[in-house]
């Protein structure tokens, strides 16, 4: 699955794909997922992890409430794991820039509208010291930040002296970041992973026209709002005046095809995009598991992080599921497909 050239031997990967492997086999299965979702509570759903890796961080949680500190060390772990096995660091690197993008978010937000909201930051994952963005936020100094980080960055800050638009630090920052994912893609040289991101771009996209449809917004804010490298030009594809059957029509010939229908109904029928992203998520996942077929290479490092980030995910679902004492039924209706 690497275009052009082999970057790295197979023998630099053969010891980091072993390792790999064998973290695949403490992967939560169906089983345990299921047993989690028909547990009668938050406390005996928790329960069941405690024969799984996240054993060691039970004993450490004040209450059912803090398991989000669990998520979040057991993120932790795996980032620093695989940092440390990592033939090439910049791999890791790529999925770990989010947690960047998604600090400065907090911090500018923070800073700008008065919305200090430090428990949402991401701690020990992400490539930047959280140190380093608040230093840059606080002083304004964006010049140690990478490249696309700062510009985004230094145009927030002067957009904001103009005026107060918090939607526009999540639209010049996630446009920066993909910018970034892309050109760190080029240096990794692998399809897999090109075709994973831009997946991603379409459905982020495809989410984006939803929602600006639904808010009436302008042409010019969707230009703005959608972000680049996608397979589908959203502008060219459909207009906002156009019905979404007219969406849902022009995607049945695309790779899409076998969820936007049932997407995009739902969301017409219900008003919200639950079910879209659950099916967004797994066609993705879908994607990544064709890395268990491959041998050497990046491809089985950057699905382990993506099946552990999903499995991150369906946890919480299931928590936040257990906590509201929502049904089991629609707790399921929620669950994501899991990566083994």
């Amino acid at each position: 699955m690497r275009g052009g050239h082999e970057t790295l031997s197979n023998d630099q990967y053969a010891y980091a794909v072993g390792r790999v492997r064998a973290m695949e086999t403490r992967l939560l299965d169906r089983s345990k997922i299921e047993r989690m979702v028909e547990a009668s509570s938050a406390e005996e759903a928790l329960k069941v992890l405690g024969e799984t890796e996240y054993a060691e961080y039970l004993a450490g949680l004040k209450n059912i409430y803090d398991y989000d500190t669990m998520l979040d060390q057991e993120l932790h772990r795996v980032y620093l794991e695989l940092h440390r096995f990592s033939p090439e660091p910049e791999l890791v690197g790529l999925f770990a820039c989010k947690f960047d993008y998604h600090n400065l978010k907090v911090l500018l937000k923070a800073q700008k509208m008065g919305e200090k909201r430090d428990e949402l930051l991401v701690r020990d994952v992400g490539n930047i010291p959280l140190a380093v963005l608040i230093r840059a936020v606080n002083e304004e100094d964006y010049t140690n930040l990478p490249s696309k980080m700062r510009q985004a960055a230094e145009q927030i800050s002067e957009a904001f002296r103009l005026e107060a638009n918090p939607q526009l630090v999540d639209l010049l920052l996630d446009r920066a970041m993909f910018l970034e994912i892309f050109e760190k893609l080029e240096k990794l040289d692998s399809s897999y992973l090109k075709e994973y991101f831009t997946y991603l771009v379409d459905l982020i996209n495809i989410k984006t026209y939803l929602r600006v449809k639904r808010t009436n917004n302008s042409r010019e804010f969707l230009e703005q709002a959608l972000l680049p490298f996608g397979e589908k030009d959203m502008t060219r594809l459909v207009q906002l005046v156009d019905p979404l059957e007219v969406l849902v029509d022009r995607l049945m010939s695309s790779r899409y095809a076998q969820f936007i229908e049932d997407g995009i109904q739902t969301y017409q029928k219900t008003d919200t995009l639950t079910r879209f992203e659950k099916l967004a998520d797994n066609f993705l996942l879908k994607h990544v598991k064709k890395a268990k077929y491959v041998t050497f290479g990046p491809e089985p490092l950057a699905a382990f992080i993506l099946a552990k980030e999903n499995e991150i995910k369906v946890i919480r679902i299931i928590m936040v599921g257990k906590i509201n004492q929502l049904p089991t039924e629609e707790i399921k209706e929620r669950l994501r497909d899991v990566y083994v």
